[in-house]
């Protein structure tokens, strides 16, 4: 069962931690520019420590969700893909109904968000705001709620921020893309929330289904960079 405090996702924290390496170097050689107007250490400590953080959950709500009438092989096939004990969650409480806890993953929602909000950096504002649009817009389409699991998020939408970015603010494309590509996502996943017809025992915001992305688009903004 899935709590507020989870099992680390292995198999994502070996590769982000394998891609902090080759950043950390590229820090340390002076190819790595300001991110938000922050040094790219703390860009880098701050990816280290969503990782780190990211088995912790914070509960905002409760709701009534139906169960899915999954076969034993299909929440069994769904729990190892995604990591998530479905066959478990499936078979505790009442037999039809979930009493669904959506929660704000520590890791994927609260420090992104904290590091947004906390730096006073000046980006341009309207800019900024059409990239923020364009990722919430393309994160609810192309987002899926899957029944025992969450919200799914693709892996790779941080990367629709990235064109827009250089279009739209040349001169400040790490920031834009890391503060629009971030909180894009994280509005995309709450215009999701509703309506849940078949839903899940958690829905994990930041977490299971949508911590990869966050992720990647902040190590993108970091790559992004060395073009400053």
């Amino acid at each position: 069962m899935r709590g507020l405090i989870n099992t680390p996702d292995c198999k994502a924290v070996a590769l982000f931690g394998f891609i902090l390496l080759p950043l950390v170097y590229l820090r340390y050689t002076g190819k790595l520019g300001p991110v938000l107007g922050l040094d790219s250490y703390l860009i880098l400590a701050t990816v280290a420590a969503m990782l780190l953080f990211s088995v912790f959950e914070i509960p905002i709500h409760r709701m009534r969700t139906r169960k899915p009438s999954y076969t034993g092989g299909e929440a069994s096939l769904l729990g190892r893909l995604y990591s998530v004990p479905v066959e478990d969650e499936l078979s505790t409480g009442a037999p039809r109904v979930y009493h669904t806890t959506i929660t704000l993953n520590v890791g994927g929602f609260i420090i992104p968000l904290l590091l947004i909000l906390g730096t006073r950096y000046n980006v341009p504002f309207l800019e900024t705001v059409l990239v923020t649009m364009i990722l919430a817009v393309s994160t609810h389409f192309l987002s899926k709620m899957e029944a025992g699991i969450g919200i799914i998020v693709p892996n790779y939408i941080g990367l629709a921020s990235i064109p827009f970015a250089f279009i739209l603010a040349p001169e400040s494309i790490a920031s834009v893309v890391l503060i629009g590509g971030v909180l894009g996502i994280l509005i995309g996943l709450m215009t999701r929330l509703h309506p849940i017809e078949e839903g899940s025992a958690f829905i994990n915001l930041g977490g299971v289904g949508s911590f990869r992305a966050i992720c990647i688009t902040v190590v993108l903004s970091l790559l992004l960079s060395f073009f400053a």
